[in-house]
């Protein structure tokens, strides 16, 4: 085998390996130095095509305070969004990575040891930046020997999956009471952005605004913990309707979602400090969590979902495509994609997304059946208002993918009103002159023996003229 096909291969298994290893909600902690106006610069291939590089072999090593740094200007082939490739085998606990954006203030991380895999690698997030800056903080002044690899790029390509089929969703039946859709926070912005859809009046004093949202049939609930600074950067367990802590998580999820038995959920919670609206693809029933602030600090069972394997993966049933559409071209200067390669993060982001999907999964059916659920990170520069109306857009397109699965009996076209042309529609049905799909053959059965029939134009005619 030549010598280039095997670089190819190698270089492949470690991107598979360290896209599948690394975590992506890294402890908080923002770089306060500057960026030089010079800095030594490499202009980075993808894949194979790059030779590794050096960190501290090539870099610009300066100290701040009492820590080393070695930083180096990279320059990635256009904006359209990249991986970095990591490779080290001599970090120590105290050792942070930082990816800088130059031009703006943004910046991923701190990835530390504890998220480089086994094999020493780590894939960042997606970078949507050129230009930027890779920093390696060390917690002493002291030079060590080691070095942190840049091993190349690997192109963020949006991957296309087909939503599950109509079919395979069983209609819900649209009643009095309308369906709840369940959103939960947690750090800034997220926490903000959702506070006009909590119940608590301690938590939003100005009244609940989810009644019925915006006249779309649906009541949107929320929760979140508050924290003693709000815009807090490292802030702790928190304390609300949640808080910071599996154990505490967990109990109140399954109480809330018992109590309000949701047609869909949406977790939320902080991501990279970027203006990212990221859509997680991979939600991990692990056993390797990050600890929490109280003891015990990993999660009690663990995994969590005892029914099923460790490290099952669940996905989103989120119109996921749809919201990135509307998120990115709202003019809000969000970067909205979806994270199909990576993990949520090994924490409460992760833990949290990865009940909705649980509950999701366990309910498909009945009476209240849950049609969606999926985990989303807002990233940590986005202002509570842009937030929040980020947060709104993708409400909105939530509803309108829930509306295709509920019907009104009687109510064939879906237009609000049994009338004639409902009739003429179930008439059609009947004559074979047209073919419902699954929510209006539920809609025309409405006395629900699973046949179209006379029977059911007897009862619709009955529902017009009122008798």
């Amino acid at each position: 085998m030549a010598l280039s096909q095997f670089s190819r291969r190698l270089f492949g298994f470690l991107l598979l390996l360290g896209t599948f290893l690394q975590s992506q909600v890294a402890p908080y902690g923002a770089p306060a130095w500057p960026i030089p106006d010079s800095l030594p610069t490499q202009t980075l291939k993808t894949l194979a095509a790059q030779s590794p590089v050096a960190l501290n072999t090539n870099g610009a090593i300066s100290q701040y305070n009492d820590k080393r740094l070695i930083q180096m200007r990279l320059i990635l082939p256009d904006s359209s969004g990249f991986r970095l490739l990591l490779s080290a085998a001599s970090l120590t606990e105290g050792d942070r990575i930082f990816i800088r954006f130059t031009q703006s203030s943004g910046f991923l991380g701190p990835y530390t040891r504890e998220q480089f895999s086994a094999g020493g690698t780590l894939m960042t997030e997606v970078i949507f930046e050129s230009d930027i800056v890779i920093e390696w903080v060390q917690p002493s002044t002291e030079p060590r020997q080691g070095d942190v690899f840049i091993q190349g790029l690997a192109a963020y390509r949006p991957v296309s999956v087909k939503s599950r089929p109509a079919e395979q969703i069983q209609p819900v039946r649209r009643s009095r009471v309308n369906p709840v859709i369940l959103v939960t926070g947690y750090w800034p912005p997220t926490n903000e952005m959702i506070r006009q859809f909590s119940q608590n009046p301690d938590l939003n004093p100005d009244g609940w605004m989810g009644d019925d949202w915006e006249g779309r049939g649906y009541d949107i609930v929320s929760f979140f913990p508050v924290f003693d600074i709000p815009d807090c950067d490292d802030c702790g367990q928190g304390n609300g309707d949640l808080e910071v802590d599996y154990q505490d998580t967990s109990s109140d999820f399954w109480n809330i979602v018992a109590d309000l038995q949701p047609i869909a959920i949406i977790t939320f919670s902080r991501g990279w400090i970027d203006h990212s609206w990221e859509l997680e693809w991979n939600l991990v029933n692990r056993t390797n969590w990050i600890y929490d602030y109280t003891p015990p600090n990993q999660p009690t069972p663990n995994p969590p979902d005892q029914d099923h394997p460790a490290y099952l993966v669940r996905n989103p049933d989120l119109p996921l495509e749809a919201i990135v559409s509307a998120v990115n071209t709202a003019g809000l200067g969000l970067n909205s994609y979806v994270d199909w390669e990576g993990t949520a993060g090994m924490f409460l982001s992760e833990f949290m997304g990865y009940h909705g999907v649980w509950y999701r999964g366990e309910n498909p059916y009945g009476e209240f059946p849950c049609l969606a659920a999926g985990h989303i990170h807002v990233g940590g520069q986005i202002d509570w208002d842009t937030a929040r109306t980020a947060a709104e857009i993708t409400l909105r397109q939530l509803t309108d993918y829930l509306d295709q699965f509920i019907y009104t009996p009687g109510d064939t076209n879906d237009d609000g009103v049994i009338n004639v042309q409902d009739l003429v529609i179930i008439v059609n049905y009947i004559l074979g002159l047209a073919d419902p799909d699954t929510v209006q053959f539920y809609a025309a059965d409405i006395n629900t023996d699973s046949i179209i029939n006379v029977l059911d134009i007897i009862i619709i005619l009955n529902l017009i003229i009122g008798e």
